[in-house]
């Protein structure tokens, strides 16, 4: 029975994320053993965090794509910091929607000059169900629409730094659907924490790539030195494993020091969050008389001027 590409993929996803949450578990447990274990957690595992840097950063693009949107965004910022960062989420959700259309556009008039079949898989619009009622949940939609969109980055920035791995993929893909699932989540597994990195912090990328190489060197060499049957080559071989090892031991530091830095930052900017409730819930204990009195005269006169919500 010929199965469907996009619920294929889509449930592919999903279990290569329930898989990972596991395996991090399993490796935070045993990083209290070894250095060499893996602290970060796997692809597709980190929550969220709204960072200063990241803010910033978002509010530079939209002031590019929607000043207007940007100004009232930076009127929410000092009144209602909350709202702001809600304001700023959806619209980053709108402008990752915009772009997402604009991709498939390119990749479909692409696929129209080259001949190539594009990755896209089947329509993601709400069908129509029973009655010629839309089919589904909107939730649902969005939740498929923004695993495709993921999908899509991922590809493309596989396509621009490791484009082997890129080829490798595209013709599973062509021949072998089911492997390509298989294997997307493998690379994903591989790649996935530097692809995401790339986005956020290009010095930690950097890193995580080095490392990767390393890994790899680590374990060519390994390979040989069980094969290798003359002693000579064999201890040359080990020297050349050891200066690896010690190499990586060097990247995994300069990687757990990037990650105190960020921690160390997040808690600054926790610090000054701390300090400013504090100073509002001072400000409004100050002026409780005050405040009861105008919201009497605001229901009297069925008018609103301070958020009691």
């Amino acid at each position: 029975m010929k199965k469907s590409y996009g619920k294929i993929l889509v449930l592919a996803i999903i279990t290569a994320i329930l898989l990972t949450a596991t395996l991090s578990a399993g490796a935070v447990e045993k990083e209290k053993e070894s250095i060499w274990l893996e602290q970060e957690p796997d692809w597709g595992q980190r929550g969220f965090e709204l960072t200063q840097e990241m803010t910033e950063r978002m509010m530079g693009y939209l002031k590019e794509v929607n000043p207007a949107g940007a100004k009232e965004l930076e009127k929410l910022r000092e009144k209602n910091p909350e709202k702001f960062k809600a304001g700023l989420r959806k619209a980053m959700r709108e402008q990752h929607r915009k772009r997402f259309a604009e991709r498939m556009e390119h990749r479909e008039q692409r696929q129209q000059r080259t001949g190539r079949r594009s990755w896209k898989g089947p329509d993601m619009r709400m069908r129509p169900g029973k009655h010629g009622k839309p089919a589904g949940q909107p939730h649902r939609e969005m939740m498929r629409e923004r695993l495709y969109e993921k999908h899509a980055e991922y590809i493309e920035w596989l396509e621009e730094d490791y484009p082997e791995e890129a080829k490798k993929l595209a013709e599973l893909r062509e021949k072998k659907p089911d492997l390509y699932i298989k294997q997307l989540w493998i690379s994903k597994k591989q790649y996935g924490r530097i692809a995401e990195a790339a986005k956020e912090n290009p010095k930690l990328a950097e890193v995580l790539k080095k490392d990767l190489e390393l890994k790899k060197e680590r374990d060519k060499l390994c390979g040989k030195i069980r094969a290798v049957s003359d002693e000579k080559k064999k201890k040359e071989l080990i020297e050349q494993l050891e200066e690896t090892v010690g190499a990586r031991f060097d990247f995994i530091v300069k990687r757990k020091q990037i990650r105190y830095e960020q921690l160390r930052k997040k808690l600054e900017q926790l610090r000054e969050q701390v300090k400013q409730s504090q100073a509002e819930v001072e400000k409004w204990k100050q002026a409780k008389n005050e405040k009861v009195e105008e919201r009497l005269e605001e229901l009297i006169t069925q008018t609103e001027k301070f958020n009691w919500d």
